[in-house]
């Protein structure tokens, strides 16, 4: 079982995108008597790799017991103990919590284990290629692909169902406009594919070597990201993911640099040009924001309870008409409202010891994008996905057998 644990870990980095989970409802995953995905107790099948992963290697690990950290653990329980006593439904932050234990185990044994920088990203590329082409494919039969594709997570859906995200498509002729299916591939959303696309390109360029083949398949990949990456129509994400590739096109100097930034000033332009301050999208945002501020002041030092702010939100939302069930679109106000002071603090001091200490360049870009898309988005602490990039790349920052050029 030596190197099994390796096998498992890379696979869970190949399925990364995937979806596919057994979901769980209990009563206390409902509220104001609705299912709530970001409340159901969910096992995916990623759960399953890294759980097969950390017990084929702590099947063979010696571990020694450290003074330091035991006593940081416990301090980690009191204030795990206390947010779980201040919540409404602790069945939900009990389970969010054994989620942040998860994960916590996942970056332990990626900082122990050292992976390959190297073999990390090709795994990711294949990732991408896959998500990417599923995507365009999507996109033009306008509905799910279906077949064999339901065991990587690809949910049902076409043009016509029911809250599913569209894009107003004018072109090429203005003048008659109709609304087009925004692809998914096997994601949650298509922003969520936005912004996996936007963190992974860059560390993708990155990557381009000599060898003709494996360049080819990265040039490949390259550009079935950029293609899906604009057919998703998440804004924040082509802005973010232009930034990334931008930073990543940089060290060539050359004119596609040049080109590149002509294409951003473009893009910049008209996205400032087309954005609607009274849309319905920015209002729901500023709401859900107001009533992350107001679920703070309640409850300043440790929240309303890990993973309740939908449990608090018809309370403290300024409209009771229509109730607008999601995570407010900001993982540090999430984190605010949900864990107080001491959660919040506890974070960004993580944040502030990783930019320390972070031993690749080739990360910086990764690990930026997710923070910049935290500010508009709560994909990376809410969803399965997320969940897993935020875990691994803050974990591969930290590794110090990576150089700052990055040789594994």
């Amino acid at each position: 079982m030596g190197k099994l644990h390796r096998f498992f870990f890379y696979l869970t980095i190949l399925l990364l995108p995937t979806q596919l989970g057994l979901h769980m409802w209990p009563q206390w995953a409902s509220v104001l008597g609705r299912r709530i995905d970001y409340l159901s107790p969910t096992v995916y099948a990623t759960d399953v790799l890294i759980f097969l992963t950390l017990a084929s290697w702590i099947f063979k690990k010696k571990f020694s017991i450290n003074v330091q950290l035991l006593k940081k653990v416990l301090i980690l329980f009191l204030i795990i103990l206390v947010n779980t006593m201040v919540a409404t439904n602790k069945s939900v932050t009990l389970f969010h919590w054994l989620k942040v234990l998860e994960f916590a185990l996942l970056g332990y044994y990626i900082i122990s284990t050292k992976p390959k920088l190297s073999l990390v990203t090709s795994l990711l590329a294949i990732a991408v290629c896959y998500s990417s082409a599923i995507a365009i494919v999507q996109f033009f039969l306008q509905h799910a692909i279906g077949g064999p594709l339901w065991f990587l997570g690809e949910r049902t859906f076409t043009n016509q169902s029911p809250g599913i995200a569209q894009i107003n498509w004018c072109f090429p002729n203005f003048s008659q406009c109709r609304l087009l299916l925004r692809p998914y591939a096997t994601f949650p959303h298509p922003n969520v594919l936005g912004g996996f696309l936007a963190i992974t390109l860059p560390l993708v360029i990155n990557q381009l070597t000599n060898k003709k083949i494996t360049q080819l398949f990265f040039l490949i990949t390259i550009l079935l990201g950029i293609i899906a990456l604009a057919l998703t129509f998440s804004r924040s994400a082509w802005i973010v993911g232009l930034l990334g590739i931008g930073w990543a096109l940089f060290k060539f100097k050359s004119k596609i640099f040049i080109f590149f930034l002509l294409i951003v000033f473009l893009l910049g332009v008209i996205l400032v040009k087309n954005f609607d301050p009274m849309s319905e999208s920015v209002v729901v945002r500023q709401q859900l924001n107001s009533a992350a501020i107001t679920m703070w002041q309640h409850s300043p030092l440790f929240g309303v309870g890990l993973g309740n702010f939908l449990v608090e939100l018809p309370k403290n939302l300024p409209s009771r008409t229509i109730y607008f069930l999601q995570p407010v679109h900001n993982i540090y106000l999430l984190l605010l409202s949900e864990t107080g002071i001491v959660g919040l603090g506890s974070f960004l001091l993580l944040l502030w010891y990783i930019f320390q200490r972070i031993r690749n360049s080739k990360l910086k870009a990764p690990i930026v994008a997710l923070l910049l898309l935290g500010l508009i988005d709560h994909y990376p602490l809410t969803l399965q996905q997320g969940q897993l990039l935020f875990t691994l790349f803050l974990s591969l920052s930290l590794l110090k057998k990576l150089d700052p050029a990055g040789r594994d």
